[in-house]
């Protein structure tokens, strides 16, 4: 037989049999120090987890046989992009010291988590296991983060659904609404106790079970909001996936139950699902409705969709940009570099919110770090200023961008047109700055940009921000968490910037080891 073992069964086995082979002790030293903050396209590299408590410690105890959790109410800092016009996509940093309690916490408890995240009870198949996991190096953590992410993507669509896609008429995706926004942090104890059990007397607030201790603590983290848990942090994925695959459990007993045939697939909020007609893929909706409304979620409706297969089953923009783009080149003339950057534009218009800009500006570059597109006194200005409008169509790709500039300043050409460079983002950094909270994200990496190449220095205004994110970029001084003295999470703009350029901090497929 062609197929013996369904892949999607293996991935779970093999997941769960990587996970539970971390060390505790390597779980919680990797959460405090690399998961703290958020992948790197998020923060210049300036924010790092330069000194923390050397030791495993608890900063907020258990007291009175479990009565009694204090736990001080602090705040986030929040990071935000524009996802759209009027929506904002936000990233939080915790108090370090609540972080590293949840980082504890779990860690002490790990084998019972990994349970949580791939519970026996559950047939779908998540890719998306937060801590970095390497079969090639059993027992140990892997050095990817977001590239593995990526990874795991790319092989559970190219790969294992489509492997098995031909036994299926139809493929739902649905995708749940608000996710991190919307999880309510009482359901982290539903999630891993049970709501019978958890909504008990005795039990509703004994802080000797481990869900109600992070219940507190991530509530705690965000003052005092049971609403949302902050985008960023692997603690904060490690919540999330436990809930959704508490979702999962319910949605396989509902299947189970109106015995449809299905093979199901989970990124994040993400589902993939394969039926095998129409009628049977419109029940699945429901179920995966009631599902969710078990943990305080729904569905999102402009994201939730049928299709005949094999429609739906691979990435659009992906055929697309292969299409205008089949293979990588060596070099680029500045008339190939504007048609495909064309060409890209129009893609995104039909796949809007998708990857392909990203593609693009990763084949403008060579693997050494080279642009592979001819720079020249006559189209400087226009390709300065076609990237900075790629920017502002995927806010996401902006850290990239400026990498790219980056290596155009550092050529001979830029070094020569040093001030033209920076004249030309102190226009844009000056309108931004008028709109500091809107605008903070680019504000960031502009800023880095500038501080880091010691060009700030240039600049003919000054500008005053009052976000610690942005003041301590600017100012090149951390003014995040200062309270907390046994953390150090800022390194010196120029100090980092002689360890690694921008380009190759942002490389998720081979990030840098910054000592």
């Amino acid at each position: 037989m062609l197929f013996s073992v369904n892949p999607l069964v293996e991935h779970r086995r093999v997941t769960k049999e990587l996970a539970r082979s971390l060390k505790k002790s390597d779980v919680y030293h990797w959460l405090c120090e690399n998961g703290y903050f958020p992948e790197s396209y998020v923060l210049p590299p300036c924010f790092k987890m330069v000194k923390r408590p050397i030791k495993p410690k608890v900063y907020y105890k258990v007291k009175s046989k479990g009565k009694k959790y204090k736990v001080d109410r602090t705040e986030c800092i929040n990071v935000h992009f524009p996802k759209t016009e009027y929506t904002d996509r936000n990233f939080g940093l915790i108090d370090p010291r609540i972080h590293n309690d949840i980082a504890y916490h779990i860690s002490r408890n790990w084998l019972a988590l990994v349970e949580a995240m791939i519970p026996k009870q559950s047939n779908v198949a998540s890719y998306t296991f937060p801590v970095p996991i390497n079969s090639g190096n059993q027992g140990r953590i892997g050095c990817l983060r977001s590239g593995r992410m990526i990874y795991e993507f790319i092989g559970m669509i190219d790969k294992d659904i489509t492997s098995i896609a031909y036994k299926y008429s139809h493929i739902v995706k649905a995708d749940i609404k608000s996710f991190y926004p919307s999880l309510y942090t009482h359901s982290i104890p539903w999630a891993l106790h049970g709501k019978k059990f958890i909504r008990k007397p005795v039990n509703l607030h004994n802080f000797k079970l481990l869900g109600n201790r992070l219940d507190r603590l991530f509530q705690n983290a965000n003052d005092g909001c049971t609403n949302g848990i902050p985008i960023g942090p692997v603690v904060s994925d490690i919540a999330a996936e436990v809930i959704a695959a508490a979702v999962d459990v319910e949605f396989t007993k509902g299947i189970k139950s109106a015995g449809i045939d299905c093979d199901t697939v989970r990124f994040k909020d993400d589902y993939r699902i394969l039926a095998k007609s129409k009628s049977d893929a419109r029940r699945i909706i429901k179920i995966l409705q009631t599902s969710l409304k078990e943990y305080n979620l729904e569905l999102s409706d402009e994201k939730t969709s049928i299709s005949i297969l094999p429609d739906g089953l691979f990435r659009e923009w992906a055929s697309r940009y292969h299409a205008v783009h089949p293979r990588k080149r060596a070099r680029y003339s500045w008339k190939e570099f504007r048609e495909l950057y064309l060409s890209v534009i129009q893609i995104d218009r039909v796949c809007q919110g998708t990857g392909v800009i990203d593609r693009f500006l990763a084949d403008i570059v060579s693997k050494k770090g080279n642009l592979k597109v001819g720079v020249s006194e006559s189209n400087l200005e226009k390709v300065i200023s076609m990237l900075l409008m790629l920017g502002t169509l995927r806010i996401k790709s902006f850290p990239k961008i400026m990498a790219i500039l980056e290596l155009v300043l550092k050529s001979p050409l830029g070094i020569i047109h040093q001030a033209q460079i920076v004249e030309y983002l102190e226009q844009y950094l000056n309108t931004l700055s008028n709109e500091e909270e809107r605008n903070k994200y680019l504000i960031s990496w502009i800023s880095y940009f500038l501080v880091s190449n010691n060009l700030h220095k240039l600049l003919s205004f000054k500008p005053v921000y009052k976000d610690p994110i942005t003041k301590s970029i600017f100012n090149n001084r951390g003014s995040i968490f200062n309270h907390c003295k046994e953390y150090k999470l800022f390194i010196g703009c120029r100090t980092i910037s002689k360890k690694v350029t921008m380009l190759e901090y942002l490389d998720v497929f081979n990030p840098p080891k910054i000592t």
